[in-house]
């Protein structure tokens, strides 16, 4: 019932910014899918006059074409902390196979803390690009210090991209301190089994964004979603310590409006952790023939942490991991009709204790719990149609907002 009144309000919002004044031209510059909807920040150019980001809160801002912006954490001593973000290119740019964004974590003093390059991979691909500088709590190292950081957005490589403006999606999340973490030795990276051809599919409409409270599937199945060309869309698949997650999707054929069609990273495959840090990505080309790519998490594990090898480190943490599966826009110059995805999913292993959390990690987004937790938007979230009404303006829209709410509540009813 939830996804249909989304499917309800989402079909408002679009006639709404269709008939507002000045709807039509703000809809060819509007993000692919992903609107950033967290509490309004501004970062700087300078990082003396960076604002302050707040942990459990999610963010928007906006990054211009060879921009950086700063801000400013307050970090403790005990705490880790995860610092995500997200660029979101508006439908109809052009971005190339270096653009993206550059992530980095350092202290007052400049000390690296931690950094993150986000590519697109390859050209044409507008999608969401993004990730996580993290800072760990290690018993030796630098940046263990509580005060203040500085995290960067840079927009790198950006050239061959168009000058649209690119919304950003800043989400920082805290880890509680733990008071036992138990013992054994840090795992090395092993290659999991592909999930099993078996199951009839069940139907499954992903969400185009990671805010959005993304499909929530159970963990082992199969299922199967739609994309269009240009079309991202997310999940969210419990792990709790001692498990790991495989994922493969198969693309299947679709129609084809004449041959020689060809995108080298046609197909995408993404996994991402609670604190939406890259996991895995896998892409492979895509021709209109049927096409398939797997990716798979490490055994969720605290010790993880300790890892050198990002394969492993990356999975530091229990609780609800994302999956991403992508179709490259250049895909509908030679398809039509868009192209069914059947998504395997295996989560194997045992259920493990984990370890004991000084605070409530639940709360700060972390762990296994019957409702994944979203990290807090300031209370500035506001109702996604509304948002759409305020983009494209008040008075005669406004009546018509009144109007097609009380047709979506008849229909409802029926």
């Amino acid at each position: 019932m939830a996804r249909d009144r989304k499917g309800i309000l989402a079909a408002l919002a679009t006639l709404v910014a269709l008939a507002l004044p000045g709807a039509s031209a703000e809809a060819d510059t509007a993000p692919q899918g992903w609107v950033p909807h967290g509490e309004r920040i501004s970062g700087t150019a300078r990082s003396d006059t960076a604002p302050r980001l707040t942990a459990g809160h999610t963010y928007r801002d906006t990054l211009a074409k060879g921009g950086t912006k700063y801000y400013v954490v307050r970090l403790d001593a005990r705490s880790s902390a995860y610092l995500s973000v997200f660029a979101i290119p508006p439908r109809g740019s052009r971005v190339g196979f270096l653009d993206g964004v550059s992530l980095k974590l350092s202290g007052r003093d400049g000390t690296p803390c931690d950094a993150y390059d986000a590519r697109f991979g390859a050209d044409g691909a507008v999608e969401p690009v993004g990730g996580a500088v993290v800072r760990t709590v290690k018993p030796t190292g630098s940046c263990q210090q509580a005060g203040d950081y500085l995290l960067s957005v840079q927009r790198v490589n950006a050239a061959a991209s168009s000058a649209e403006e690119w919304p950003l999606d800043i989400r920082y999340m805290s880890e509680p301190p733990v008071t036992a973490v138990g013992s054994g030795p840090v795992q090395s990276y092993t290659t999991a089994t592909p999930p099993a051809d078996d199951g009839s599919p069940t139907p499954v409409t992903g969400d185009p964004d990671m805010d959005g409270g993304p499909a929530r599937l159970p963990g082992t199945g199969v299922y199967q979603d739609h994309l269009a060309p240009g079309e991202t869309h997310f999940y969210r698949v419990p792990v709790d310590w001692g498990q790991r997650l495989t994922a493969t999707a198969e693309f299947a054929n679709a129609d084809t409006t004449g041959s020689g069609g060809f995108s080298t990273s046609g197909v995408r495959l993404v996994l991402y952790n609670p604190a939406r840090g890259l996991v895995s990505d896998a892409t492979a080309p895509y021709s209109g023939a049927q096409a398939a790519v797997t990716a798979q998490t490490p055994t969720v594990d605290y010790l993880n942490r300790e890892s050198a090898d990002v394969r492993v480190n990356s999975a530091p943490v229990s609780g609800w991991y994302y999956v991403q599966l992508s179709l490259h826009p250049d895909v509908a110059k030679y398809t039509t009709g868009g192209v069914d995805v059947t998504l395997r999913l295996a989560v194997t292993g045992t259920r493990q204790p984990g370890p004991r959390y000084a605070g409530d990690a639940g709360a700060a987004g972390f762990g296994v719990t019957a409702a994944p937790s979203s990290a807090d938007d300031g209370g500035a979230t506001p109702n996604r149609m509304l948002l759409a009404v305020g983009y494209g303006g008040l008075g005669a829209g406004t009546l018509l907002v009144a109007g097609l709410a009380v047709w979506a509540v008849r229909s409802r009813r029926r």
